[in-house]
């Protein structure tokens, strides 16, 4: 969309609007928690830590909206007390998308047709406090549960396709049984404990104010969190085919992070772009191709299958 310029008050595309409103408000943010950590470390640590499990609910990619009224099937997932949304498209093995930390399911839109296309069903979802779905908070581990009911309520899944710390709650969903043959992940992190250490630097905490929080997590979730959520060490246990994408210039996940977790999954195959950024690897079509060719058509998958279990059988005697 092409800026268009007033002579009395400039006009911002949306897009760039919400960038710069996002900056104004962490720029605030940075500044008002590096005040309250001077008076007292230990409540700017626990408003931190109020603050990480709050996603913000960012405006969903208006070229998708159409797909909403497209879906074959709209079902309510309920949660607990909340409510999750859950679109389907199409017939065939299931792909599920998986997005990230204040993101939405919509956000897998480009890949609908094309996955229609090669014969498979696409689902997508809103986590808890995110896109659609009911909730003002959430965590890592309910995110793994509600991807696990998802997964259930549409008669398991074939492949799960999880951005940025939706892997996260991918491979900590897998390791608690989740059951999917094909594994794609864009921009993983390589585990929690870097992603709020990351947190720590987008905000400019002290190290006396990150800690606060970080202790408030063990307490909250057990020391053991960081280990549940290791990414790097989980991705040694994958016995998944996958893939894992990274690109050169992604500002929220360091391409080195997501490096180590790729070093770490035997069965996985790696895809490196440029100039995509941390979300537009969402809609590539480089991406997408990649993926559909690992993925073949379902008939390919069968006869694979078949032929497989054709071997495995001996001879009658």
């Amino acid at each position: 969309m092409t800026s268009k310029l007033n002579v009395q008050s400039p006009v911002i595309a949306p897009a760039a609007q919400v960038k710069v409103r996002r900056h104004r408000v962490l720029s605030t943010t940075q500044l008002a928690l590096r005040l309250y950590g001077r008076l007292s470390p230990v409540k700017a640590g626990r408003l931190v830590h109020r603050m990480a499990f709050r996603p913000s609910r960012l405006p969903a990619p208006g070229r998708y909206e159409h797909l909403f009224d497209t879906a074959d099937s709209y079902t309510q997932l309920q949660h607990g007390t909340r409510t999750i949304p859950v679109y389907a498209w199409g017939q065939g093995p299931t792909i599920l998308g998986v997005h990230g930390w204040s993101g939405a399911g919509i956000q897998f839109g480009a890949w609908v047709e094309p996955l229609l296309a090669a014969g498979y069903r696409v689902v997508l979802y809103d986590a808890p406090a995110h896109g659609r779905a009911q909730g003002e908070s959430t965590d890592l581990f309910e995110m793994a549960d509600v991807l696990r009911s998802v997964a259930a309520s549409v008669g398991g899944v074939h492949g799960v396709m999880a951005h940025s710390m939706g892997a996260l709650a991918a491979a900590r969903a897998i390791q608690d049984g989740l059951d999917a043959e094909y594994l794609a992940l864009l921009a993983p992190p390589s585990g929690l404990r870097g992603v709020m250490h990351s947190l720590g630097r987008q905000l400019a905490l002290s190290p006396e104010v990150l800690a606060v929080h970080l202790q408030l997590m063990e307490e909250r979730f057990g020391a053991s969190v960081w280990q549940q959520f290791d990414l790097q060490a989980l991705a040694g246990t994958l016995t998944q085919r996958g893939l894992i994408v990274i690109d050169h210039d992604d500002a929220s996940i360091a391409p080195e992070d997501s490096e180590r977790v790729a070093a770490q999954w035997q069965n996985a195959g790696l895809l490196r772009t440029s100039g995509l950024g941390h979300n537009r690897i969402l809609w590539s079509p480089l991406v997408i191709d990649r993926v559909l060719t690992d993925l073949g058509e379902p008939s390919e998958r069968q006869s694979r299958q078949e032929d497989s279990s054709s071997r495995k059988v001996s001879p009658s005697v």
